[in-house]
């Protein structure tokens, strides 16, 4: 009895698996800029709505203004980011020599201090650092010039999906606002619909719960990092704090995987008001997450963090990059699915 009962489940969770890595490898491309259309006009309607009662105006000139509103304001946060990060990248890129001279003085106190650390003289650690820095310039011509030339061409040709995406996720908010109600009506008074409402609902509530966490929390720990860096005069504080900020949300990484060495190297060049203040920005940047989380996230997501690590690597094997995103949803909607099944044929 209980061997059946073990098969049912396992067949149960084989098959969920299978379908959600299914349904995102060949399906959710093919309609990504709609999922997103339907969530903004759910987010809209009740301001449009509101508007509409309140001033008098046909409903649909209503939605006309609002997604233009809408497009307009995301149009110039993302531009004004964007303008940043680029003055940021030229700044670095213009930079490059000073760079390299001050990276290369760095190297060389740190190395000292090996030396010293090991008992060793005679410049042997930068001498095995300067080996190490020959080979990868024997490299570079071969490998990794070619790789990087054919990833920047990757990255126009994103450039210009993702425009193309934002386009029909503009026209696609505006149609679904138009008849929002009426879609509504006739998606909730659909068959499938009433089969699968306790799926949608318990996706929404745990996907929900952890999109909204990660997105809060990125964006207090970036703005941490790029004050913690705007004191120290960093030139590429926007930038560099982003990035810190984007692999804070990774488990195994965190913020700590570029503050905490950073801290070290102050400490060997002797900055040590500068390497206080990297500290005690990485002491906020965990603070922040250790208390926005348990209060934001709470108990609507219910995934353990062994569980998040598991997915964010089977999802970076599964889909790439964009695995980061993709692998704790469908871990979500796995384990909801799977209890859903699992509960009804109890």
């Amino acid at each position: 009895m209980y061997d059946g009962i073990f098969i049912r489940k396992a067949a149960y969770f084989i098959g969920i698996a299978l379908a959600v890595y299914i349904l995102f490898r060949y399906m959710l491309p093919l309609v990504v800029p709609f999922i997103f259309s339907a969530i903004i006009s759910m987010w809209l309607y009740p301001l449009v709505d509101k508007i509409t009662r309140k001033v008098r105006i046909p409903y649909k000139l209503t939605v006309v203004i609002t997604v233009l509103l809408f497009s307009l304001l995301l149009l110039a946060g993302v531009s004004g980011i964007g303008v940043a990060i680029f003055n940021q990248l030229r700044r670095l890129v213009s930079n490059m020599p000073f760079i390299q001279s001050e990276f290369d003085t760095c190297v060389r106190q740190i190395c000292r201090g090996c030396d010293d650390w090991f008992g060793v003289g005679g410049g042997k650690a930068y001498s095995m650092y300067l080996l190490g820095v020959d080979y990868l310039g024997e490299n570079w011509n071969e490998k990794i010039l070619p790789f990087v030339t054919d990833k920047a061409w990757s990255v126009c040709r994103g450039a210009v999906s993702v425009f193309i995406i934002f386009l029909f996720f503009l026209v696609g908010t505006w149609l679904i606002m138009e008849e929002y109600t009426s879609l509504k009506k006739d998606i909730k008074d659909s068959d499938v619909y009433g089969r699968i409402q306790p799926l949608i609902c318990a996706v929404k509530e745990t996907l929900g719960g952890y999109l909204r966490t990660q997105g809060i929390i990125i964006c207090v720990v970036a703005v941490i990092c790029s004050v913690g860096l705007f004191i120290l005069k960093n030139p590429y504080a926007i930038l560099i704090g982003i990035v810190i900020a984007v692999l804070d949300a990774l488990p195994i990484l965190g913020s700590g995987s570029v503050l905490i060495p950073w801290v070290f190297v102050c400490i060997f060049q002797g900055k040590f008001s500068y390497a206080a203040v990297i500290g005690v920005t990485y002491l906020l940047c965990l603070c922040a997450r250790e208390i926005l989380e348990p209060r934001l996230m709470g108990r609507s997501v219910g995934l353990r963090p062994i569980y998040m690590i598991v997915s964010f690597y089977a999802g970076i094997q599964l889909f790439g990059i964009i695995g980061v995103i993709l692998g704790p949803v469908a871990m979500v909607i796995i384990k909801a699915a799977y209890e859903m099944l699992c509960g009804s044929s109890e």
